[in-house]
């Protein structure tokens, strides 16, 4: 039987399928099951050419599968394959004729969860009719909104499957265009029933469809242009769409609410009940349009004031200018200053904007509590609330391991590689268990295809220090070799692809893509030997303080290992470990290399920590001291380095300080303007003496080991900083997930490293203040608020890169003051008065008015208020000039009297 049917495949006698599979019983259908699942696999597997790839199996092969799938398999080894039986559809309907299998009809009914189906409405009736499926609502309403065709054929289809379609729609249903001119067509002829239709298109403002097809439902219902009757007959269902998610469903809702308002049958009380839901949302146009429908109930309509004024005050949740002033004019007009409205509106009191609250003086008793200054305080880098864990013994080195594998990119990676170089060889019969469960987490992290690189070479030294263990301690560790086994199989069956880089072996044979990981790999195989040699002089780059510091005085103690030991650093390592180090106090390190230090460590540090202005003793390292020059001091040059042969070097990536400017985008009139940034390339060098920086600088760049970078060289950020606002923030909305989530991180990164800005920092800083992305620019307001609180940011040259970028209108300045508004203002006065000098800055670089310059001046209106200051006399200047054109004439006006 399995032979029959191997030398049906391997002959590609697809018409001798069908009789074979019709003599088998059902239990010998059963039996061949995992014989055609082992065959599948064999003509899927990927055939690698020079240009392209194909599978094993011909297009008659995998008919023949297919066949063979559907015939014998239950549902659950069939799986959700959509498409593949279905592409000769007649041959599906001749093998149904004979055996339609039992869970057919849940397979189709299943089928509205497929991304793509080769079958369709009028199929799916057609085997309803032989009795092959008993199709669920859901099913017959996605596949009818996929098929707006021969709706006349079958009487069902108008009188029942439609209806269907209002309630289980395709998220296809918007842009199949057929469908809009045909329901009005129908329910012209009264082939589809007018009220019941509107109502259905009212019931999907809450039905969680996505966004198109609720608007499409909302477009149907306006197009049909429904009568104030019938308005008036729905308006149960039209007040309830007032609860839905999507903004579209609201202002439709509320368009036709106001058409509505004069009559007396209009439920002015009920809608009082979603007003302040209504007016807390974010989406101004349907706040706006709340308002204008209160204050056209107020003009139509004798109503108890209180009702609606209540639900009123609720708009000055917003701190909208435009929101507030319109909620604050239809108050004095409509609504009494009564003692309960007063109540209402002292809820919002410390929200309100300073030139709405003074037209609101009858009804705001007490005055704003005045924000107090704060003591700001030096940030500390290394303090006992960021030291990091130090692990005791073997048992804590196991129990870490999984945490480094989670996050490669984090102190725990240190940690570990710290208790690896000490506690590897403290092992015997009993603890050597706690290896397996770590072993199987390193084994299933490598075997996936996309793992960080950092990940490769953290499980490659697990995987190897296990298979090390596994020969002394075979008993134990028994079941290392099955699961090294699978892992090794999988990673051989990639191996057929170019570009796929090897992870298992010895960790020298790991590949590596770029210089940067080379320079992981060159540390991974140097902590590699110190396993294996049992040498526990401590690591030089392992952290001490999250999230990237070593302690200054605990890099004196280490050198102090080294020296008294008189092993010299691996050359990496010592780099690495100068970076890393936290030059914010480092007085009690001075005070112990000077008492414990000789040669060239004493010489080092003392002009790494700032003692020697310049670099004095004899220079035996190059590379060391170019690294502590660069860490130290950025952007100076030490005329005693001259010789070391780093001239080739552009001086961009010593100092940090890149050339940008932000252009107007010729080529894309989707985004304005364009950031252009100069990175100079940079080939990697062979020398005696080579940089860590080297590495990370060096062609091809690599954009994924970005965090990795920061977490290496925290003390100059700057070409890090760079590589990312190249890569991803030459306009202002890239959408893709990578490059967003890059950005995201990066910024994350930033606020974690919390030191001052440099030149790179206020640029990117800036720069993502008008992200598209919410979460990125709320990242870069907690960056700046964190930096305001301890005076380490300049608000000029931070004002200086938004104002050039939004001079030419690089980003909507709505992200900006949306932000300001919710974020950062009115935190404290020293927050306000930053804000003050950052508003000021920017609008010093515009020279004339951008789309909604309004709204920043407003925001500038009110931090001047808050700060009881008025505006700069230079902004003053540009605002007599911009008062001439219409939209900004009032808000300068204002300005100008202060």
């Amino acid at each position: 039987m399995k032979e029959r049917l191997y030398e049906i495949l391997n002959e590609e006698r697809l018409h001798e399928i069908v009789p074979f599979l019709k003599q088998l019983s059902a239990e010998e259908k059963q039996t061949l099951v995992p014989t055609i699942k082992k065959m599948d696999r064999e003509i899927n597997k990927i055939i690698m050419t020079k240009n392209s790839y194909h599978t094993a199996g011909s297009v008659n092969q995998h008919a023949i599968i297919d066949i063979a799938s559907f015939v014998c398999m239950d549902q659950k080894n069939f799986g959700k394959n959509y498409w593949s039986l279905f592409r000769n559809i007649e041959q599906t309907e001749q093998i149904l004729e004979w055996g339609c299998p039992d869970w057919f009809s849940d397979f189709i009914n299943d089928s509205i969860d497929a991304e793509f189906t080769a079958f369709n409405y009028q199929h799916i009736l057609g085997w309803t009719e032989k009795g092959y499926i008993q199709p669920k609502p859901e099913l017959l309403g996605h596949h009818l909104s996929n098929y707006p065709a021969d709706l006349d054929q079958h009487p069902e289809t108008l009188s029942t499957h439609f209806w269907y379609l209002c309630e289980y729609p395709s998220k296809s249903l918007p842009f199949q265009k057929e469908w809009f001119p045909l329901v009005q067509k129908l329910v012209a002829e009264q082939k589809i029933e007018r009220t019941r239709f509107l109502k259905e298109c009212l019931l999907a403002s809450n039905r969680n469809f996505n966004k198109n097809v609720t608007g499409w439902f909302m477009d149907a219902f306006t197009a049909l242009k429904p009568t104030e009757d019938e308005l008036i007959e729905l308006q149960d269902e039209l007040m309830a769409g007032l609860t839905s998610a999507q903004s579209k469903a609201v202002n439709t809702i509320l368009i036709h609410l106001k058409k509505m308002v004069g009559s007396p049958a209009f439920k002015h009380e009920e809608f009082a009940h979603y007003l302040p839901n209504l007016l807390s949302m974010e989406v101004k146009t349907v706040v706006m349009s709340s308002l204008t429908l209160t204050e056209k109930i107020f003009q139509h309509r004798k109503v108890n004031p209180e009702i609606l004024g209540l639900a009123l005050t609720s708009a000055f949740v917003s701190k909208d200018d435009g929101i507030q002033s319109k909620a604050a004019k239809i108050i004095l007009k409509y609504i009494p200053p009564s003692e309960t409205i007063k109540e209402s509106i002292s809820h919002y009191s410390d929200n309100i904007l300073t030139n709405v609250r003074s037209l609101l003086e009858t009804y705001i008793e007490e005055k704003p509590q005045e924000l107090e200054a704060i003591v700001s305080e030096k940030i500390i880098l290394t303090t006992d609330e960021n030291k990091v864990k130090v692990l005791e013994n073997f048992e804590d080195l196991m129990f870490f391991l999984p945490l480094a594998i989670e996050d490669p990119y984090s102190h725990h990676c240190d940690t570990a590689l710290s208790g690896f170089a000490r506690f590897a060889n403290d092992v015997d019969e009993e603890s050597v268990k706690l290896i397996e469960p770590v072993f199987l987490k390193a084994c299933k992290t490598i075997a996936k295809w996309e793992v960080p690189y950092l990940n490769v070479l953290l499980c490659n030294l697990i995987i190897n220090y296990g298979l090390n263990l596994l020969e002394k301690y075979p008993v134990q560790l028994k079941n290392l070799n099955k699961i090294y086994e699978k892992t090794s199989n999988e990673e051989t069956t990639r191996e057929a692809y170019s570009n796929y880089h090897k992870k298992l072996g010895p960790i020298t044979k790991v590949g590596a893509g770029s210089p940067v990981m080379k320079a992981f790999k060159e540390l991974a195989i140097f902590t590699d030997e110190k396993i294996k040699a049992g040498d526990s002089v401590p690591l030089l780059f392992a952290i001490t303080h999250a999230p990237c510091w070593i302690s200054p005085v605990t890099l004196v103690e280490r050198l102090e290992v080294y020296q008294n030991k008189n092993i010299e650093p691996h050359h990496l390592d010592m780099q690495l470990a100068l970076q890393r180090c936290a030059l914010d106090n480092t007085s009690e390190a001075l005070q112990l290399a000077e008492k414990k230090l000789k040669g060239e460590y004493k010489d080092l540090l003392l002009f790494f920590f700032g003692k020697n202005t310049e670099p004095k003793g004899k220079v035996e390292h190059p590379a060391w001291w170019m690294t502590a020059g660069i860490t130290r001091s950025p952007g100076k040059v030490f005329k005693e380095f001259g010789s070391f042969g780093y001239d080739t070097i552009p001086t961009e990536f010593f100092s940090g300080i890149y050339q940008w400017k932000t252009i107007d985008s010729k080529k894309n009139s989707y985004y304005p303007a364009e950031l252009n940034i100069v990175i100079p390339k940079y080939h990697f060098e062979k020398r005696k003496n080579p940089l860590l920086l080297e590495y990370f600088i060096a062609e091809p760049r690599e954009l994924s080991e970005t965090i990795g970078m920061m977490w290496c060289f925290p003390n100059t950020l700057g070409s890090a900083l760079a590589k990312v606002i190249k890569s991803c923030l030459f306009y202002s909305g890239i959408a893709e997930v990578y490059e967003r989530n890059l950005v995201l991180n990066t910024a994350q990164a930033l606020y974690q490293v919390k030191k001052p800005l440099d030149e790179m920092g206020y640029l990117f800083l800036g720069t993502i203040f008008l992200d598209g992305d919410k979460t990125i620019r709320g990242t870069a307001a907690e960056i700046w608020l964190e930096h305001v609180s301890h005076k380490m940011i300049d608000n000029t040259r931070l004002g200086k890169v938004i104002g050039t970028h939004e001079k030419l209108e690089w980003a909507p300045v709505k992200r900006f003051t949306d932000l300001i508004q919710h974020q950062m203002l009115n935190v404290s006065k020293n927050h306000n008065i930053a804000l003050e000098e950052l508003i000021s800055t920017i609008l010093l670089q515009m020279d004339k008015p951008i789309t909604n310059l309004k709204k920043l001046l407003e925001v500038y209106h009110e931090v001047l208020a808050l700060n009881q200051s008025q505006a700069n006399k230079k902004v003053i200047e540009k605002l007599k000039d911009w008062k001439e054109n219409s939209s900004l004439k009032k808000i300068c006006n204002h300005l100008l009297k202060n």
